[in-house]
């Protein structure tokens, strides 16, 4: 394997300095395109000839839920997926090198909903750049990184450089809720000595990520009018009173998890969101069921199947002891993540060689943080045992109004991508033997 010399590198960071305006361009026509989840078909086409373009082996297809369903990994399906493809380019070496190593770069294309658009300075679709930043839905989360990873590797073919190791472009659907697009590339085959995962963590590492399980609970009321409410039985009343039971579950769950190795200096890593809520269908009507949607995440000491078991009970007690949801009936169910921690273990080859560049890119040292929110890490690093870093530019605002990453941050995670590949899978002047 043939590591880049000083001039192959300096000819790297300048192709992708050369190449920057038409990547913000690139990324602001992405950024257009609302792949909102069971919509990102129009994106990941986008993608797909991107990589084409880039003399990529490209190979696209459409979840199947049935086929995710075997494996551990993936987690629970309650939409269509009809609309929402995986893509992967591969660049394949026509002759490997003795020792050279191989290396994923994934990015997932799926944003979540806007929100409220009036609340947006202008629409969440428009890329629009001011004072160094691109605002938009998805621009930081995470379709800069996403872009970053296809120019990084543009970059050594404009230096006329290629690889001496093969090289995956994973652009993945349902990271933000299940994880499955993901999954569904490593069920596929796709694997490789490293992974690198381009999430927008203001450049620095992610040492260790949480679980996530989203799940739904169901109550049950009696409808009845509302001027004799008391003949019938408000679920909605119900469901805030479980949401009750539920935090407290919450505050035992961050009590427990002090004194973790990764997560027990977090002042309260245990989260529990009620993302959604439904319920009645008219104001004068005692709403008979409502219906709610929980994002938690999870104990490492307890993991997902132990904190499954948790919940479930404490839906269960809750429909027979409190006095509120007894009334009426409670169910819950698995609606999207089923995940445990992942951590990345400190001294591998693949994160010294991230750290370098860093350094050198930056001028800084690599700092590293524990992640209450989910990543794809975990993935690969959990079930084949791959060193999975996740990397990325600065962003802000990430599921909130105004989302913007920041874009001389995107350009020199870029050079670090683009050296990586280079130093990690080694590289020879384009159509040499």
């Amino acid at each position: 394997m043939s590591q880049p010399t000083q001039a192959q590198e300096t000819a790297i960071r300048e192709a992708v300095a050369e190449a920057f305006d038409q990547q913000v361009e690139f990324l602001q026509r992405l950024v257009s395109e609302p792949s909102r989840r069971t919509e990102e078909r129009a994106a990941q086409d986008m993608m797909a000839a991107a990589f084409q373009d880039a003399g990529l082996s490209v190979d696209q297809w459409t979840l199947d839920a049935a086929e995710l369903a075997t494996h551990p990994a993936a987690g629970a399906v309650t939409v269509d997926y009809s609309n929402t493809p995986v893509v992967v380019g591969t660049y394949e070496p026509s002759a490997p090198a003795d020792g050279a190593r191989s290396l994923i770069l994934n990015g997932h294309v799926d944003v979540v909903p806007e929100g409220r658009e009036d609340t947006w300075t202008t629409s969440p679709w428009d890329g629009r750049i001011e004072d160094g930043w691109m605002y938009g839905r998805g621009a930081g989360d995470m379709k800069a990184g996403l872009v970053a990873n296809l120019f990084a590797f543009k970059a050594l073919q404009a230096a006329g450089l290629e690889p001496t190791g093969r090289v995956h472009l994973q652009s993945v659907p349902e990271e933000e809720c299940t994880g499955n697009g993901t999954v569904a590339a490593m069920q596929r085959g796709y694997t490789a000595d490293a992974v690198l995962i381009s999430e927008p963590i203001a450049e620095t590492l992610v040492r260790a990520n949480l679980g996530v399980i989203w799940f739904d609970v169901d109550v049950t009321g009696t409808a009845a009018h509302a001027h004799e409410m008391a003949k019938g039985f408000n679920a909605l009343d119900a469901a805030y009173s479980l949401i009750g039971d539920l935090r407290e579950l919450e505050d035992r769950w961050n009590q427990i998890t002090v004194g973790d190795p990764n997560f027990g200096d977090l002042e309260h890593p245990i989260n529990l969101n009620v993302g959604v809520l439904q319920a009645g269908e008219w104001p004068s009507s005692v709403p008979d069921r409502c219906t709610f949607t929980v994002r938690v995440s999870v104990p490492p000491s307890l993991g997902s199947a132990a904190a499954w078991q948790e919940l479930e009970e404490c839906v269960e007690r809750a429909g027979r002891e409190n006095p509120v949801v007894s009334q009426g009936k409670v169910s819950v169910s698995k609606s999207g993540f089923f995940s445990d921690q992942y951590v990345l273990e400190p001294g591998t080859e693949a994160e010294g060689l991230l750290s370098e560049l860093h350094a050198s890119v930056t001028g800084a040292p690599l700092e590293s943080y524990p992640s209450p929110a989910y990543v794809d890490s975990r993935v690969y690093g959990t079930f084949q045992g791959i060193p999975s870093m996740v990397y990325g530019p600065l962003a802000e605002t990430l599921h909130g109004k105004d989302e913007r990453v920041n874009l001389e941050s995107v350009k020199r995670c870029t050079e670090i991508y683009a050296l990586y590949i280079a130093r990690w899978c080694g590289v020879r002047e384009a159509g040499q033997k």
